[in-house]
C-alpha cells in the first residue's frame, strides 16, 4: 500500500470540467516508444517514457530501490533526476512511486506484482500530504496514483523492466481552485536500474 512520506510536493486540484492537459514537455527531446525499452548492451538508458493520457512523455531514466518495512518488501520507483530538479524554476518531468510487493525476497522480483487503490472511492479527494506521483513541468502538475497495478519482467540485454498502468488524479498547481480531481490513464514499461537495501531498511 502506498503511504505518505518524504517532501511535501502537494498541489491544489484542477477543475473536473477542464480538459486533460497536453503533457509533452517543451524542454524534452523528441522520442519514440522504443527509446524507453531498448538500450545498448554497454550503457544504461538515459531517458524513459510514460504514456500519460495518450501522450508519450519523456522522463529521466528510471531507478528501482527495494527496501523492507520489517514485514514485506517495499519498492520505490523513481526518476534519476538532475541536480536542477531541486530548484524552484525546474521545468523537467519526474516521478516518485512507492508500492508494496507480494514477495519475500529481492531475488523473486520478477514474480512480484502490486495493485494499489486510493482509500477514497470517489476519485475527487486529494491526498495533500502525499509526495508520490508523476510530476510534469517541474512541480506544476502532479498526477497522484488512484488505481493502478504493475509487475516486472526481464527485458533486453539483461535489464529489468517495471510495467504498470492505471488511473492517476491530476493535481494542478496553477489552477488554485477546489473541486474534484480529474482522472487520466497512465501506462509505462520502464527499464530500471535495481538497487537493494533490505538490511538497512529493517533497522
Amino acid at each position: 500500500m502506498l503511504t505518505s512520506a518524504g517532501c511535501d510536493r502537494s498541489a491544489p486540484p484542477q477543475q473536473a470540467a477542464a480538459p486533460a492537459p497536453a503533457v509533452a514537455p517543451s524542454t524534452a527531446p523528441a522520442a519514440t516508444a522504443s527509446d524507453a525499452t531498448t538500450a545498448p548492451s554497454t550503457t544504461q538508458p538515459t531517458s524513459s517514457l510514460i504514456n500519460v493520457n495518450g501522450h508519450m512523455t519523456v522522463f529521466p531514466a528510471a531507478k528501482l530501490r527495494i527496501e523492507s518495512d520489517g514485514q514485506h518488501l517495499v519498492a520505490l520507483l523513481f526518476s534519476d533526476d538532475p541536480k536542477d530538479a531541486l530548484k524552484d524554476n525546474y521545468t523537467g518531468n519526474s516521478f516518485y512511486l512507492r508500492f508494496d510487493l507480494d514477495v519475500d525476497s529481492p531475488d523473486k522480483l520478477l514474480d512480484a506484482t502490486w495493485h494499489y487503490t486510493a482509500p477514497s472511492s470517489g476519485g475527487g479527494d486529494r491526498d495533500s500530504d502525499s509526495p508520490y506521483g508523476i510530476y510534469l513541468g517541474g512541480r506544476k502538475l502532479q498526477l497522484q496514483p488512484f488505481d493502478f497495478a504493475g509487475r516486472f519482467k526481464q527485458g533486453d540485454e539483461g535489464m529489468t523492466e517495471a510495467l504498470f498502468s492505471g488511473q492517476f488524479k491530476i493535481l494542478d498547481d496553477t489552477a488554485g481552485r477546489g473541486g474534484p480531481a480529474q482522472l487520466v490513464p497512465v501506462a509505462a514499461s520502464l527499464p530500471v536500474r535495481v538497487e537493494t537495501d533490505v538490511r538497512a531498511a529493517e533497522h
